[in-house]
């Protein structure tokens, strides 16, 4: 019998790991490899150097008024709000903070670093702060302190490097540790810095909240399990929204709200009669009369916008429309029909709540204009906008590739309506027109009408970005799904829907990046968003006057900050995902 080939190779033959280049080595191979790329690499250096000089230059010029901008920091972050209720902006952000710890140590963000990636990066930052202090045209004491932090990071770098030996491509660094030291680091530049001592004591309080959550989000998994934990808090952040905007920092006055009268006994007969009827409809064994209900509750919700009805009846019976939809899908099982019934109690509840705080007048005393501005409002233009659209947008994305003829031209004729007007003429539209289709009852301020605007115009793009991920989908995945007996409906929700969205990750969240600098649009309609606070509120202040390019760059900084940080968790999310790979 003939002994199969084996290409056996000696310890010895096997080629050993290269070993890192040095810098000398690395720009002989990658920018002087020949005369060509010499010269280049020469000419590239050359005005680079230019360039950075020119910026250093106008960075750290003596006629510059850095100083306006910690001023002027509540102008950026609340614009008009009163001084005397600051502590409720403090608190919310004290939730997100929360939750953000909690949230990095529930998912367990950071992980471990190698030495080498960690002295790069000090050794990187070391070189940056060098080339600062030789080639900035600045005060002597700003190119020594350059020079000093430095050489202390290039030094530092080294050091990790030497000390690491043999483990010097391990990974041994804790990232979290990592973390703490920048966040120490930034806690003693903002006591350095000229702030009102209230605000600085305000800022340290949050760096330990965070701090503390994030040591508590480990104790949190100890004790429940991690999906318990993880699906808790997204509840928790979808809730921090309205609770943020509609209760900690609008200060809601209720005692001419009908609570009592109205809601209450509303929510209540929404969450016994609905959830019977939800629990029926689900069971598997309801057949055609499940249909037919689900039916009869359709045309009910529609109905209603016919006739004289209170506002949260109305959103109460589109949502049990759409739940009465979804339970044949979603139940045939005890425990998911007990799923199904707990989340429309708590739908009914968050609306019900979500309508009281709408129709509550706002507390808060000595306010000028719209409650809410400044970088506070951006945020709350860009998260509301996104979570608004992102629905919206795909069931757009699902009607467009729909088979049935009037889902495809509805859907197509808003995206190709909506996608052919500039976000401009959409405000404009909104601030206009959008009370002229609600009851007289109902009149919605500037910020709503801003919100609604921009969801809706948002839709329409991250709809045709669905529809690719949709299109691209294997023919095979449809037919296996339905050789399984899958309903149209669960091969979209199981099989199709979750494919789309991984393989759309990029261009989701470049339409979520193109979203957050898209509000500052919302200046022509009289808000004061935290580009039109950056241009025409700080610099025509009476101590600020002639601050109109520092406070700009200020601006520039801070959008580059949220921008790149959300691309670059989107990079580990589609490494984590696999996207692109095969």
């Amino acid at each position: 019998m003939t002994e199969p080939f084996v290409n056996e190779i000696s310890e010895s033959e096997v080629a050993p790991d290269k070993p890192s280049a040095g810098a000398i080595r690395w720009a002989r191979e990658n920018l002087f490899s020949t005369f060509f790329n010499s010269v280049l690499s020469l000419l590239m250096l050359a005005l680079i150097v230019v360039f950075v000089r020119g910026l250093l230059s106008y960075v750290f010029a003596e006629e510059r008024l850095w100083n306006v901008i910690p001023r002027n920091m509540k102008l950026y972050w609340t614009e008009a709000y009163p001084v005397a209720e600051m502590t409720r902006t403090w608190v919310s952000l004290g939730i997100v903070l929360v939750l953000a710890g909690l949230s990095l140590a529930i998912w367990k963000v950071g992980g471990k670093t190698a030495p080498r990636q960690f002295g790069r990066t000090l050794t990187s930052i070391g070189i940056t702060g060098l080339v600062v202090a030789l080639l900035a045209d600045a005060p002597s004491g700003i190119r020594v302190g350059a020079a000093a932090v430095g050489a202390v990071l290039f030094l530092a770098g080294q050091a990790v490097r030497m000390m690491a030996g043999e483990r010097f491509t391990e990974e041994t660094i804790h990232i979290r540790s990592v973390l703490l030291g920048i966040l120490l680091i930034i806690g003693v530049i903002v006591w350095i810095l000229p702030i009102e001592t209230g605000t600085k004591t305000s800022l340290t309080i949050q760096g330990v909240l965070l701090i503390v959550s994030y040591l508590l989000g480990g104790v949190v998994l100890r004790v429940v399990s991690e999906g318990l934990a993880r699906g808790v808090l997204v509840g928790l952040w979808l809730l921090s929204l309205p609770v943020v905007y509609l209760v900690v920092q609008r200060a809601p006055v209720t005692a001419g709200v009908p609570v009592m009268s109205v809601f209450l006994p509303s929510a209540v007969a929404f969450i016994v009669l609905g959830g019977g009827l939800l629990w029926w409809m689900s069971s598997g064994k309801a057949g055609e009369g499940g249909r037919l209900a689900a039916g009869v509750v359709v045309i009910a919700a529609l109905g209603c916008w016919l006739v004289s009805m209170p506002m949260l009846v109305r959103f109460l019976l589109l949502a049990l429309a759409t739940f009465a939809l979804a339970a044949p899908t979603f139940g045939g099982t005890g425990k998911a029909q007990k799923n199904i019934v707990i989340a429309w109690s708590v739908a009914v509840l968050i609306t019900a709540y979500f309508m009281v705080m709408m129709q509550a007048e706002t507390g808060l005393v000595g306010l000028q204009g719209e409650f809410i501005g400044g970088l506070n409002l951006t945020f709350l233009l860009a998260v509301s906008g996104l979570v608004i659209s992102f629905p919206i947008g795909i069931m757009l994305a699902l009607g467009r590739t729909s088979s049935m003829p009037i889902f495809r031209l509805l859907s197509t004729g808003y995206i190709e309506t909506v996608r052919g007007v500039p976000l401009i003429t959409v405000l404009f539209f909104g601030n206009l027109v959008i009370n002229r289709f609600l009851p007289r009852e109902v009149e919605l301020d500037n910020i709503v009408k801003a919100i609604v605007a921009i969801a809706l115009f948002s839709a329409a793009y991250l709809a045709e970005n669905v529809r690719g991920g949709l299109q691209s989908i294997p023919k095979g995945q449809y037919e296996a799904a339905k050789a399984m007996g899958l309903s149209t409906v669960q091969m979209t929700v199981f099989i199709t829907l979750p494919q789309a969205l991984r393989s759309v990750i990029p261009a989701i969240v470049g339409q979520v990046i193109s979203l957050f600098k898209d509000t500052s649009l919302v200046a022509i309609i009289g808000l004061a968003d935290f580009l039109r606070v950056a241009r025409d509120i700080v610099p025509n202040q009476p101590a600020s006057l002639g601050s109109l390019q520092e406070s700009l760059l200020f601006a520039m900084v801070i959008y580059w900050i949220f921008t790149f940080n959300v691309s670059r968790a989107s990079l580990r999310l589609e490494r984590k995902l696999g996207v692109g790979e095969r």
